[in-house]
């Protein structure tokens, strides 16, 4: 499996690099709407193998120790070595294969992991890759699991430590056998040692680990399918081949990846020959596309969910009735998520209400439904005592004690980030229409984008060791992209989330060991028992409202072919299958 492209292949792949980087700022003016006639000629001319794909979703990090956005988690898959990944076919459905490991082999009654890795790799700057980097990688993340590297730390729960034998064997010991080892590991990047160790020991608590910005120091040291040719947050990241890659080679000169403010730019470029595939096609412009010459639409199950995140931290300081999932879930009933999936999604998606989705074989069917009753909210709302004033709004009565509070109408603002592939804003509308007929007034707060989105969640100063954070905001929306094993879903709403992936502040100890004990059942029937519990445990304290689970639509070009559509964030092949043809 292991392939090395030849020296002139290497240059080669560097001079269609070199091409890319120059019609980049066209690409990016394009997503502005004001591309150029002579960059449009350059763009056109770029057909030699250079795979141009427009995203509406932005690469906002390439350090799996600190990224929020689903398009990072895509890739950073493309530029470093993962243990394992999966692929996909319609018989099976999702399964695991290696990545970086050939093999892999369990002992010790279930908690020691072997695997053999492919031998005589090489980081993007030369440095011989081994086993020693997944070794160090993986005992860095778990030392620093509880602050700078939380955000990766939940793909090596219950892991103990791990050694390298040699250059091409990698031990992980685990404290007790845990059931879902190779789900876990697809998520989990090995890192360049020679890079990463030095920042681990600057500043306390391994800081810098978590502050770094390898997509600003190019050229970066990467050891995937890929390495990073050229970055630019909000406009053109271009990505070459690594003729160093022990797996299939990609069919691409060159992948550029353009990000568009505008999808209606996205789309015209298109149909003009600009682009080769748009990852996610906007539900309103389907039909559209559909109907584009030279253009072919593909539809699969998503990962994608949406929904009303509550903040749910028991410190918050005001407007403590929204920790009550009585009124959560009342005022919840009004928001009509029929027309959400009709206006926001066309068709194109349906309703959820468990945080895992549909994309994962754990969900729990049986939690709700959560069902559309105006009637019925308006009823509980008033046996719980929160009576309408003068102009319609209810009023939160005065509460006493450490957070009391004067009465105050039940007026909230709700953060929505403008990162999203699809209409939050028409969203928005339909759930404030909704909570006005229940006596609820909500305003809109545009976050800005996910870090800034985030960041207004989370507080400027968000430590979980000392319970801060969590403290200003009410009410947010937006969507998470879910993974076949709920593992990580689950978690986003333990405390050991806390500043790194939580957006609710929930800390609830019991629902914590619960994520563990559901890590550590190795039984698949006994595990799934517990994570039907926890999922009913998020849905019955109305942490979320969960709206919608949407497909996912992407458009390719005739011209290219071989995309594996269904393995996007989860494989390298996802970049490395498509193939031009002829």
């Amino acid at each position: 499996m292991k392939h090395r492209q030849s020296r002139l292949l290497g240059l080669a792949v560097l001079a269609a690099a070199a091409v890319v980087v120059a019609i980049s700022a066209g690409w990016a003016a394009s997503a502005r709407g004001t591309t150029s006639a002579a960059a449009a000629t350059e763009s056109k001319a770029g057909g030699s193998g250079i795979l141009r794909l427009g995203t509406t979703s932005y690469i906002d990090s390439f350090n799996p120790f600190n990224f929020i956005a689903g398009q990072s988690f895509n890739a950073m898959i493309m530029v470093y070595p993962q243990l394992v990944q999966y692929d996909y076919n319609a018989k099976r459905g999702y399964y695991i294969v290696g990545d970086w490991a050939k093999s892999w082999k369990v002992s010790n009654g279930g908690k020691r992991w072997t695997f053999k890795l492919y031998p005589n790799t090489k980081w993007s700057d030369g440095q011989p890759s081994t086993a020693d980097d997944a070794a160090w990688t993986i005992n860095t993340t778990v030392k620093y699991s509880g602050g700078a590297t939380a955000v990766a730390a939940a793909a090596l729960s219950h892991v103990k430590r791990a050694t390298a034998p040699n250059s091409t064997t990698l031990v992980i010991d685990y404290e007790a056998p845990v059931g879902n080892v190779l789900a876990q590991l697809e998520q989990f990047f090995v890192l360049p040692r020679h890079v990463y160790e030095p920042l681990a020991k600057k500043g306390a608590g391994g800081r810098a680990l978590k502050t770094y910005r390898p997509e600003q120091k190019l050229p970066t040291v990467t050891g995937g399918a890929y390495t990073l040719k050229q970055y630019e947050k909000k406009g053109t990241t271009v990505f070459i081949p690594d003729p160093n890659f022990w797996g299939p080679k990609s069919h691409a000169d060159a992948v550029a990846l353009t990000y568009y403010t505008n999808s209606d730019s996205m789309i015209a470029d298109l149909r003009n020959g600009s682009l080769d595939w748009i990852d996610q096609v906007p539900f309103e412009a389907v039909g559209a596309v559909r109907r584009s010459k030279g253009v072919k639409v593909n539809q699969w199950p998503g990962a994608e969910t949406t929904n009303i995140t509550w903040n749910s931290n028991p410190r918050k300081p005001k407007n403590r009735e929204l920790l009550d999932p009585r009124v959560k879930k009342a005022v919840s009933m009004c928001v009509n998520r029929d027309k959400i999936i009709q206006v926001v999604f066309h068709g194109y998606a349906t309703k959820v209400e468990s945080i895992v989705g549909h994309i994962s074989p754990l969900e729990n069917p049986y939690l709700g439904p959560l069902k559309y009753n105006c009637a019925a909210a308006n009823a509980a709302l008033d046996k719980l005592g929160y009576k309408r004033g003068a102009n319609g709004i209810r009023v939160a009565p005065a509460t006493t004690g450490k957070y009391a509070q004067d009465a105050h109408p039940m007026s909230y603002e709700i953060i929505t980030p403008t990162s999203t592939d699809f209409n939050v804003n028409r969203s928005f509308e339909i759930v404030k229409e909704g909570f006005a007929k229940v006596g609820v007034k909500v305003t809109q707060k545009v976050g800005g984008d996910t870090v800034a989105s985030y960041a207004l969640e989370t507080d400027a100063k968000c430590d979980a060791a000392k319970n801060i954070g969590y403290s200003k905001f009410d009410i947010a929306m937006w969507d998470w992209i879910g993974y076949i094993d709920p593992d990580f879903q689950l978690s986003v709403v333990t405390k050991g989330q806390w500043c790194s992936w939580s957006d609710t502040g929930w800390d609830n100890p019991a629902y914590d060991k619960l994520y563990d004990r559901q890590g550590l059942t190795v039984d698949p029937a006994k595990r799934r028992a517990i994570v039907y519990k926890m999922q009913k445990i998020v849905w019955d304290n109305f942490l979320y409202t969960q709206l919608t689970n949407h497909v996912s639509l992407d458009a390719t070009s005739v011209k290219w072919a071989g995309f594996k559509n269904q393995l996007n964030a989860y494989a390298k092949t996802y970049y490395t299958s498509p193939r031009k043809v002829g």
